[in-house]
Formats: C-alpha cells, sequence, structure tokens
C-alpha cells in the first residue's frame, strides 16, 4: 500500500473550497472542527433544531439547511451513520449537488455494497482508524490518527488530491495515510470489528470469565484477570508488537501464554472466522444489517440487553463504580 504524508499534499488545494459537513456526530464533529482548525471553509448542513444543528451552532459554526448546504458544496463529508446514506444521498444529494464536486465517506460500506454509486461526482473515502473523540484528541495533542483513503470515482480529475487534502485537513498525514479501495476498506473493517475487536475479543473474555466463576472462582477475581487486566496486554503490544509484549511480562506468563493459550484458537476457530468473512463479502451482513436497521434493529436492541444482565457486566459495574470513586479509572495503568 502507497504511503501518503503531509510532505506529498497540497496544503493550500482546498483553501478556497467550500467544505460542507453532514451528520454532526461521532466522525462528523471532530472531523468538522479538526478541518476549520486547519484554516478551511467548514458550513455544517443539518435539520433545524436537530442535536447537531444545536451543537454545531454552539461550536461557533455556520449551520445551513440540508439542501442549502449541499448546493453550495465543494466536497461535501458525508459522515452519516452507514444505514441512512442511501435513503439521504437519493432524497437530498444526487443530482442537487453540483457536478464535479467531491463527495467524502469516512466508511467504505455504502459505497462498497451498492447503497451509494454516481459517475456525476468524485467519490472519495478518508478512513480515520480510530473513533472521532480520538481524532480530535491526537489532533489537538499535535499528532493524528492514521488513515485509509480511496477514490472509487474521479470525475473531477482530482479526486486524489481533494482525499488527500482532507486527510491532511483532518490531522491523519501527521502519521500517514494508505491508499486503500472502497471494497477492500469496508470488508477488512467489518471483519476486524466481528472477529476481534467488537466481537471475538469480548466474546474470548466473557467464556473466559464465565469458565472460572463456574469452576467456584469469585466473580470478582474472575473480572480482574479476564477483563481489567486486558487493556495493560493490549497497550503492550500495541507499543512494543506481540514478541516484545512477551519480553516484558513473566517468563511464567509467556511460557504459559505460548505453549498453551494459544491453542484456544483452534482450526475451528479460524474457520468460523472464513465463513464469517464469507458472509461479509457476499454482502449476507449488509443486507442483513440493512433489514435490521430499517425495521427499528429489534433484534440488535435485544442482544444489547441480553449482555447489559450478564454477570459479568454487573459485576464489572460494581468495580469500575469503587474504582472512579477511588480515582484510579483514567489513570494510566502500569505495565504488567
Amino acid at each position: 500500500m502507497d504511503l501518503i504524508d503531509e510532505k506529498s499534499v497540497d496544503r493550500e488545494f482546498l483553501r478556497t473550497k467550500s467544505i460542507v459537513v453532514m451528520g454532526y456526530g461521532n466522525q462528523g464533529r471532530p472531523q468538522a472542527l479538526n478541518l476549520r482548525d486547519s484554516g478551511l471553509d467548514v458550513k455544517i448542513a443539518a435539520r433545524e433544531g436537530g442535536k447537531g444543528f444545536r451543537k454545531a451552532l454552539d461550536d461557533g459554526f455556520e449551520v445551513v439547511g440540508m439542501e442549502e448546504g449541499i448546493g453550495m458544496a465543494d466536497v461535501l463529508m458525508f459522515l452519516l451513520p452507514d444505514e441512512v446514506h442511501r435513503e439521504v444521498f437519493e432524497a437530498f444529494v444526487d443530482g442537487r449537488l453540483r457536478s464535479g464536486s467531491a463527495v467524502v465517506f469516512a466508511h467504505g460500506f455504502s459505497v462498497a455494497f451498492d447503497e451509494v454509486s454516481s459517475d456525476r461526482y468524485d467519490m472519495i473515502l478518508v478512513a480515520p482508524k480510530g473513533q472521532g473523540a480520538k481524532l480530535r484528541e491526537r489532533y489537538i495533542e499535535g499528532s493524528g490518527l492514521p488513515a485509509l483513503i480511496g477514490v472509487e470515482n474521479d470525475a473531477s480529475g482530482q479526486a486524489w488530491k481533494t482525499a488527500a487534502a482532507i486527510a491532511w485537513g483532518i490531522g491523519c498525514l501527521r502519521v500517514g495515510a494508505y491508499r486503500t479501495t472502497f471494497r477492500e476498506e469496508a470488508v477488512s473493517d467489518l471483519f476486524g470489528e466481528q472477529a476481534v475487536l467488537c466481537g471475538g475479543v469480548p466474546a474470548l473474555v466473557k467464556g473466559a470469565f464465565d469458565v472460572l466463576v463456574e469452576r467456584g472462582f469469585s466473580p470478582e477475581t474472575a473480572y480482574f484477570e479476564c477483563l481489567y487486566e486486558l487493556k495493560i496486554i493490549v497497550d503492550l503490544f500495541y507499543e512494543r508488537g506481540f514478541s516484545g509484549m512477551r519480553d516484558v511480562i513473566s517468563g511464567t506468563a509467556a511460557y504459559g501464554s505460548l505453549k498453551f493459550g494459544e491453542g484456544i484458537i483452534d482450526e475451528h476457530v479460524i474457520d468460523s472466522m472464513r465463513r464469517l468473512l464469507d458472509r461479509i463479502e457476499s454482502g449476507e451482513f449488509s443486507r442483513n444489517w440493512l433489514m435490521e436497521s430499517a425495521e427499528g434493529a429489534p433484534e440488535l436492541k435485544e442482544l444489547k440487553s441480553t449482555e447489559k444482565r450478564l454477570l459479568i457486566e454487573k459485576v464489572g459495574a460494581k468495580i469500575r463504580g469503587r474504582l472512579r470513586r477511588n480515582g484510579t479509572v483514567g489513570r494510566k495503568d502500569e505495565k504488567r
């Protein structure tokens, strides 16, 4: 993958462009603030009276109606939730945005799975690798999050130039951006979330907690050993890699984890990951999620409600409450 950094971007390219942000939430607000702080002309397009409308006004932005904002945009930051992209694009954007303007997405989902398409506009992906709050935090600190950037359609002939300039404006080029495609970003992102970050790891933690409790260990002990210390280890291999993490933990922990622990993830689990990836690549997951969302997400609500009732959640809430009162949650944990 090609690396793009601050040396390879035209920082003046967007100075005369009108940038309009749609969606003032998890990604919209931090990206809008970063772009403005980078000296660019940023307006917010929102429904009057909505949360985003009021918050953007409080943040000092000029806020305009949806249709007005789209009509004035040279670059439209399309930062709404994935599940409403098709509806909003068809109702407000397509045919109203000037031909040759750019539509910028923070996630490849809707373009990769054929929810949104157009040959009239630059279809651009700038996907920071982290939540919006972290993007803003890193920007303020003088750093940034890495990003993946891609172009699906280059109507203006300058789409890659716009993509790099937006990545610079939100602070990502301080650490670097990598070229990708909408499809690659969307599929890999969904797989990473489901197999590891938000699916596989929590499931492993919950399962290990249950095994200890079944064998008579106290829920509090199980919580500390299976969940609380996880951040310490993740921080270590985030900073040092897996082998670097092994070098700074005890020999007992290193031997046991390499010799026996990694065997938990056996070929059966790997096959399950392959089937999960098949479901994502085929479009089955995207179709299921869009249908679920269109119905008000009843299954998601039930799944979340069930998780909240788990013993590990009840015990964890009590422990975290005590730690907050004692001022220990939020401090930088010492290494194991």
